[in-house]
């Protein structure tokens, strides 16, 4: 078997492993990013970043720079 034959084998499974990465990334049916109640989590994000940026100048006002 001479090089040629070796370089056409190696670009042939790899054209086969991107095919089958592929194919397996668009049969499943699980996205991560998705959240049913994506609104309500948004609301409860913004409500705890409200209360965070209300307490911050509370906790430093009392501590004098030396």
């Amino acid at each position: 078997m001479n090089w040629g034959i070796k370089i056409v084998i190696a670009l042939a499974s790899f054209m086969v492993l991107i095919v089958s990465f592929g194919i397996y990334m668009v049969s499943t049916d699980t996205d991560s990013l998705v959240a049913e109640d994506y609104y309500e989590r948004g609301l409860n994000y913004d409500r705890l970043r409200s209360i965070d940026s209300l307490q911050q100048p509370i906790d430093t006002i009392g501590v004098p720079k030396q």
